[in-house]
């Protein structure tokens, strides 16, 4: 009874479900959005979230210039959100 009562915790204290997956598990269409909107980004890294029967994907890369940026995209291909890391 008291793994099943931590297990329960644990799932209901978890609020952050992105999943990292690897760059090529990024659909082709997700990858060339990102790449039009910061021409010259490298990503580095990818998570996968399903958000209200949303599928959006998390994405950090940098630029040449070495800003790092992490992108929030849904599967559709909008936007959600752009951010300058710091």
């Amino acid at each position: 009874m008291a793994i099943l009562s931590t297990l329960m915790l644990s799932a209901c204290s978890d609020t952050d479900n992105d999943i990292e997956i690897a760059l090529s598990e990024v659909p082709a269409n997700i990858i060339t959005i990102v790449q039009n909107t910061l021409p010259g980004i490298s990503l580095t890294e990818a998570e996968k979230e399903v958000k209200d029967d949303i599928v959006i994907y998390e994405l950090e890369g940098q630029l040449i210039n070495g800003k790092e940026y992490e992108i929030e995209i849904t599967e559709n291909g909008t936007i959600m959100k752009i951010e300058l890391e710091d």
